[in-house]
């Protein structure tokens, strides 16, 4: 199979920092999963989300709904092939608070159409994603509007609703360890969430026996 941005991004792939081609150059027969640990320097959750939302979004492990700084960060990586054949790559974020863990989860696809990002364990959010190599061969993904699921509907999020994501990773040369920039915007509200920092990477082994629960959504999706 091939890895879900090599997929996306095409021979632009060899564009990309060396180490994030590394980070994102195993696929679901590499037998390999990634981990990582750091520091979120800065997170945030607008205050003009209801409660009842934000409760739904901790609960559902869509966005980290707490705003700190200096917040421990965990990011694994696992790949695998779903039961439609589609190459998928899990990523499970922690956020390792002093008044508990918030996590968010997503799941990339290689869609018919595209790269798609699920998020949350519904999955709860689609979101279809534009990679491309920024700066120093970083990766960029900036999405089209995100898309609220639900059994049996897709919801477009337009208009006064119209939500997208930015999120940017690279490699810090000076201080040899990668640094993210996630961004998620909405035109009437401004930005929702962000969170960025830093992380160190290692490769583990892991077989289909070894992926955790967690980086299985509750229901196979096959909208996109």
């Amino acid at each position: 199979m091939t890895p879900v941005y090599r997929a996306a991004l095409g021979g632009d792939f060899e564009k990309l920092h060396p180490n994030i081609q590394w980070r994102y150059g195993v696929d679901s027969t590499s037998g390999i999963a990634q981990v990582t640990s750091g520091i979120v320097e800065s997170v945030y959750c607008t205050s003009k989300l209801t409660p009842p939302v934000l409760r739904m979004f901790r609960r559902r492990n869509v966005m980290p709904t707490t705003t700190s700084r200096l917040v421990p960060f965990f990011m694994d990586n696992y790949c695998y092939r779903d039961e439609r054949g589609r190459e998928n790559l899990a990523v499970i974020r922690r956020f390792a608070y002093s008044t508990g863990e918030q996590r968010l989860h997503s799941l990339l696809v290689n869609g018919s159409g595209g790269l798609v990002d699920y998020f949350g364990d519904g999955p709860d959010m689609l979101i279809p994603l534009n990679p491309r190599v920024g700066e120093g061969g970083s990766l960029v993904l900036e999405s089209e509007p995100m898309q609220m699921l639900s059994r049996g509907m897709k919801l477009g999020m337009r208009g006064l609703f119209s939500t997208s994501m930015r999120y940017v990773e690279e490699w810090d040369d000076e201080e040899q360890r990668f640094r993210l920039d996630a961004t998620v915007r909405n035109v009437t509200l401004g930005e929702i969430m962000h969170f960025r920092g830093w992380f160190t990477a290692a490769d583990q082994p892991c077989t289909i026996h070894d992926i955790p629960d967690e980086a299985w959504p509750l229901r196979l999706e096959d909208r996109e």
